[in-house]
């Protein structure tokens, strides 16, 4: 095995000399890398600002709907009684609620029968329970006791919604007890009879009872009873949204008390301040690149004047506003926008139409502008997927270029370290020479010294 030292004959260091004369030959590389990591910033921060124009388009979603700007805030004076909710259909306006009685889901009862007894085993017998337009029959031409017919009616295969309970009371006797899933007359549980069994058969009876404990008179009672500024209200269900327009009451217990409606301007001020945010995002990353030195500038320039142009040009024919900065949106210090909110909600509470004409009109107002804007720079294919796939491009041919250059490297790197090994056995040979000749001189000289003596 030879080992090769460079420069230990000679004296040259080598190694050393190669590395510095790489370093000189690499600088191409250092460029290239440097190119590289500049063009990977760029597509960073365009996808980022990609995303920041996206969600400033999204808030426009909220911005552009009218439901933003109608929608009502809805208030009940004792939520143990009732709460209330509302939707744009609704009005301002104030209403006294009585909940007289809750719907209950209805629940009914046999006689009581000793745990052996026995019903049907005649052909024919049958037990039908209807709610609604389901039904199911239980077949008792075979005789079943109650805890048989139990299991029998809470079969998979019964889909009314029946649930069939026993009870055993104090003198060992059972009830069977038949309860509905759903509350109200029109889900009460209806049966019928057939072969040699009737009503009197198991004489069912109601169970339910009203807030004082007194068995409910008829099923009729079954549904809730709700007085609404002195009219009677009844419904088959405890949630009630077809009493007062655009007004959903969820009934919870009996009692009185006040529903109050009226305007709520926090989801406009919340879909606004949400596009003034989004805005700002989008006006800090267009400074941001535009220093950046990525050669987007004019892009960045044209994003913005257009932005400044929908801001600052008045829209006519839509209301009595023209103008953001009427509705509390203006510049802020420092550059950026801003929302008043009390600018906002005073303008609503003047001239709410207007503002809903402003901001929501499909073919002129503000948001439907600044969508239009905005979808031509976002849309697949347009200036900023440009932008974005001719620096990938970019980063494609460097890569292609770094590769061809380090081979080169390696070649140059070879060659000079040839280079030198060759003058390093050059210099070691001629050291040698020399070492060899300084000694024939040396004894020369000593021989000569000798005979003259």
């Amino acid at each position: 095995m030879t080992i090769s030292s460079p420069g230990l004959g000679s004296g040259l260091d080598v190694n050393s000399i190669v590395t510095q004369l790489m370093a000189i030959e690499q600088r191409p590389l250092t460029v290239l890398n440097t190119k590289e990591a500049k063009v990977q910033a760029n597509i960073s921060a365009m996808g980022s600002f990609k995303s920041a124009l996206s969600s400033l388009q999204s808030s426009l979603t909220a911005l552009g709907k009218e439901d933003t700007f109608r929608a009502m805030s809805t208030k009940s004076s004792d939520s143990a009684v009732f709460t209330a909710t509302s939707s744009t259909g609704s009005t301002a306006a104030s209403y006294a609620v009585t909940v007289n009685r809750l719907a209950q889901a209805h629940k009914t009862g046999s006689s009581e029968f000793a745990d052996t007894a026995t019903f049907g085993g005649t052909a024919g017998d049958e037990m039908t329970l209807t709610v609604g337009e389901k039904s199911f029959t239980l077949d008792l031409s075979t005789a079943k006791t109650l805890q048989q017919i139990q299991t029998a009616i809470n079969d998979e295969l019964n889909t009314t919604g029946v649930t069939a309970g026993l009870i055993t009371g104090d003198n060992d006797l059972q009830t069977l007890t038949l309860t509905s899933d759903s509350v109200g007359y029109d889900n009460r549980v209806q049966l019928s009879f057939g072969g040699t069994l009737n009503a009197s058969t198991f004489n069912f009876s109601m169970l339910n009872r009203d807030g004082d404990g007194v068995v409910l008179a008829t099923e009729n009672a079954l549904d809730a009873s709700v007085t609404i500024d002195g009219v009677s209200v009844t419904r088959s269900s405890n949630s009630i949204s077809d009493a007062i327009a655009g007004v959903s009451l969820d009934l919870k217990s009996e009692g009185s008390g006040d529903i109050t409606i009226s305007a709520d301007t926090s989801q406009a001020t919340s879909a606004v301040n949400s596009f003034v945010n989004s805005l700002n995002d989008v006006l800090k990353q267009i400074k941001s690149i535009s220093s950046g030195g990525s050669g987007n500038s004019s892009v960045m320039r044209s994003i913005e004047t257009q932005i400044s142009s929908i801001l600052n040009t008045g829209l006519k024919g839509l209301g009595n506003f023209s103008y953001v900065a009427e509705l509390g949106i203006t510049t802020k210090e420092g550059g950026g926008m801003k929302l008043t909110s009390a600018d906002l909600t005073a303008a609503m509470q003047d001239d709410p139409e207007s503002i809903i004409q402003f901001f929501t009109d499909e073919n002129s107002g503000f948001a439907a502008k600044m969508d239009g804007m905005l979808d031509s720079f976002l849309q697949s294919g347009g200036v900023i997927d440009s932008i974005v796939d001719g620096a990938k491009s970019e980063v494609t041919r460097i890569a292609r270029n770094r590769s061809l250059l380090e081979q080169r490297l390696i070649s140059t790197e070879a060659r000079i370290r040839s280079q030198f090994e060759a003058l390093d056995t050059l210099m070691s040979n001629m050291q040698t020479t020399s070492n060899y000749l300084t000694s024939q001189l040396d004894s020369l000289s000593n021989l000569l010294s000798g005979s003259r003596k």
